[in-house]
């Protein structure tokens, strides 16, 4: 079964700020791990936005952490939002999934 790491992000947050921490986080992964590996071991998903339980509309990132790679992907770009936003600004938690994600992106 596919691990993920799933983060949610508040209302108001600029995805394309999302997406550029999500891109130093593959980069460093890149770094460590090498383009090839990561281009294969990799996938990730960013929504558009996403209804959440407060009625804010924010956006969602899904990091597919069952390789090793993902775990690095999905620890760095936490850092990276927790520098950014803050620790309290979104959540994160880790889901076991019983199918692959539709419309997920390998890099």
């Amino acid at each position: 079964m596919p691990v993920v790491c799933r983060f949610i992000f508040p209302g108001g947050l600029d995805r394309q700020a999302i997406e550029e921490q999500l891109v130093l986080a593959i980069i460093a992964a890149e770094c460590t791990f090498g383009q090839p590996r990561v281009r294969i071991s990799a996938g990730y998903y960013i929504s558009r936005s996403s209804a959440q339980a407060n009625g804010d509309e924010g956006h969602q990132v899904v990091i597919d952490v069952s390789t090793e790679v993902g775990e690095h992907i999905a620890q760095v770009f936490t850092g990276l939002m927790i520098r950014q936003l803050g620790e309290d600004k979104f959540t994160v938690e880790r889901v076991e999934s019983r199918e692959p994600s539709k419309g997920a992106t390998r890099q």
